[in-house]
């Protein structure tokens, strides 16, 4: 496996960063509030690689520190604004160019490749992925920087850009982009996303999350499934064992006078009870809030499985016992019906019209920790 072309960026005074380094990967997605600056991350590896770029008018500097931009290739060299020597070239695409001829930057065989097929795109939100499947087939070291690549595409394009990007990177080039698509995102990849925030002051940060360890069937699991990313856009996310309380959660949201959506907090379905202590260590790296909703599976007439003791215990050690909602014995007992077959219909019919005195208590505890527990600010819809 090739290693990344820029090993570690260093920039001061380029924009909102006064102080960056960031150490990417192959594949580098950057993932923020709006305005924390995301589009900089892209624009400051532009201005490095590209000598075409004019910093003139576009980019300030603080104090006595001039701006500079730097980066340490693969090979150990160190290249500067002043000394581009060795830099790889790269292909920009700005998001205000997505309808017109869509590519800026200093690789030029690569940007008429591109542009080439963008005329015989049928519509702007295909011309991205026409050029980059281009690209994939011919382009070798060199960056691509793409600003909200989601743009205009459907979901089955945004997982489908996700492989595209991964293809180039197998190829030897490096992918930076910008998003707001958990269908380019993959939980079981953190180490591929960049959480980008801008403090008080205005002073924008670049955090790469560490990579988890994980077995090849929660890789599967997670791989292409865009309903568990969408927790690194969370405020809070409710970590739940599967469809049943996914499916039920909300109706508990609406009887207490909230919309999870509105609140910006997501009901992630781990896959079973034996993934939650994965999940909740992805928030852990994530910074986002969880609660975590789980059966205790312990029923009173008959002795403790082994097994299930200690992964209450671990998942009870991970979470933390102020974030953890045990149900007794399980869901089925609280939500007050006994089938275990077609639970989520019988979860349905008991909860949908449910009033506010009818909710069962640890489930209404397990919304109001998550409320009180979410990130600070309003929501954000962009």
């Amino acid at each position: 496996m090739s290693h990344p072309l820029l090993r570690e960026i260093r920039a001061v005074n380029f924009r909102s960063a006064r102080h960056l380094v960031l150490r990417p990967g192959r594949v580098c997605a950057f993932i923020g509030e709006p305005g924390a600056g995301k589009s900089n991350g892209l624009f400051a590896v532009r201005a490095l690689l590209d000598p075409g770029f004019d910093l003139s008018s576009t980019d300030v500097t603080f104090g006595e520190r001039e701006l500079s931009i730097e980066a340490t290739l693969a090979g150990g060299r160190t290249i500067s604004l002043t000394d581009r020597a060795g830099a790889p070239p790269i292909v920009h695409f700005p998001a205000a160019i997505r309808d017109g001829h869509l590519v800026e930057g200093n690789a030029e065989s690569l940007a008429e490749v591109i542009r080439g097929h963008v005329g015989r795109a049928p519509a702007p939100r295909v011309a991205l992925v026409r050029g980059l499947e281009a690209c994939a087939d011919v382009a070798a070291g060199t960056v691509f920087a793409i600003e909200e690549p989601e743009l205009f595409l459907a979901p089955q394009g945004h997982r489908y850009l996700y492989r595209l990007a991964h293809r180039l990177a197998e190829r030897g080039n490096q992918v930076f982009f910008t998003t707001h698509s958990p269908g380019l995102l993959n939980v079981a990849a953190l180490d591929e996303v960049h959480l980008v925030s801008r403090d008080a002051l205005g002073i924008t940060s670049i955090e790469r999350l560490r990579r988890i360890d994980v077995d090849e069937t929660f890789r599967v699991l997670c791989e292409f499934d865009a309903e568990r990313a969408e927790l690194f856009f969370s405020r809070a996310a409710i970590l739940v064992e599967g469809m049943t309380e996914k499916m039920t959660l909300p109706f508990i949201f609406r009887a207490l006078g909230h919309d999870a959506d509105r609140e910006q907090i997501s009901i992630i379905e781990c896959g079973g009870k034996a993934n939650i202590p994965l999940f909740v260590e992805i928030c852990r790296r994530a910074r986002i809030p969880y609660v975590v909703v789980h059966d205790s599976d312990m029923r009173p007439w008959r002795e403790p499985v082994e097994s299930e003791v200690k992964l209450n215990a671990l998942i009870r050690r991970r979470a933390g016992a102020r974030r953890t909602v045990v149900l007794e014995p399980d869901f089925e007992g609280v939500a007050g019906f006994r089938s275990r077959s077609h639970k989520p219909e019988h979860a349905w019919s008991r909860l949908a019209m449910a009033s506010r005195d009818q909710l069962p208590a640890p489930l209404v505890r397990a919304i109001e920790l998550a409320l009180a527990t979410a990130r600070p600010g309003p929501p954000t819809y962009s």
